[in-house]
């Protein structure tokens, strides 16, 4: 067999990079001469693998609807003014939380940079193979209110999809006025993924007063429960308007 049938062959059993490879190897023969034949397959095999990793990554982000998709933890800024604790963030990005079906709470004005941040938590999820999803609050309880109202079957669809999501982020929480509605979608989507997933969520207010806001019903009292009871809390000072500063990011 000619190198350049061994090389379709890996094409056609969709081992692409694997034939870059050893196309590469092919011509540089000066350079991996000296190799024995398994370091030479073991280097072939290597790129495959990382290639892949690297798709699967990609794939996960780019289906995450994330709005800040090339946010990652390498560029978060420590800024003192910040008031980050990088210990408690390096605990969040590896992960564990998720493992755990914990949560995290982001508080902050607006254009601190929680939104970039929530996303470099996503990126980190995705990098682990974890399954991200992010909504805007006021868009998801929209979502889950038609899934509802088709009758089709779709609203179970969609929870099933959610429950298999290893990490939800939903951002703007509480920004617009809810009612007692979108209050129980948010608690059955809450009770549904409790120990399935982890939820990030993303408010100008501090958690403290989010039942005044949401108002105090059976329903919000066990919808904080709920969160409350699992939770890293983090808030997100602002020193200038970090909207501004991540927009080129886009």
């Amino acid at each position: 067999m000619s190198p350049e049938q061994t090389m379709e062959k890996l094409k056609n059993m969709h081992l692409s990079a694997m034939a870059d490879a050893y196309g590469r190897q092919l011509a540089d023969p000066v350079t991996y001469r000296e190799l024995c034949f398994d370091d030479r397959l073991a280097m072939m095999v290597d790129h495959e693998a990382d290639v892949r990793a690297t798709n699967k990554i990609n794939r996960l982000i780019n289906s995450s609807g994330m709005y800040f998709k090339s946010a990652c933890p390498e560029g978060i800024n420590y800024d003192p003014g910040r008031g980050l604790n990088r210990e408690q963030l390096v605990r969040i990005l590896d992960c564990s939380y998720i493992t755990k079906g914990q949560n995290v709470v982001l508080e902050g004005a607006s254009a601190s940079g929680k939104t970039w941040l929530s996303c470099s938590f996503g990126v980190a999820a995705c990098r682990k193979g974890y399954k991200v999803k992010y909504y805007k609050m006021r868009s998801l309880i929209d979502e889950l209110l038609v899934a509802r109202a088709a009758l089709d079957g779709s609203y179970q669809k969609l929870i099933a999809q959610l429950k298999k999501t290893h990490l939800v982020i939903i951002d703007d929480f509480l920004l617009h006025e809810v009612s007692a509605e979108d209050m129980g979608e948010l608690l059955e989507l809450v009770d549904a993924r409790l120990l399935t997933g982890s939820t990030i969520l993303c408010s100008q207010y501090q958690h403290d007063g989010w039942v005044k806001i949401m108002g105090r019903t059976p329903i919000s009292e066990a919808f904080m429960s709920r969160i409350k009871s699992s939770s890293h809390i983090i808030r997100v000072k602002t020193v200038d308007d970090m909207r501004m500063k991540n927009s080129a990011l886009l």
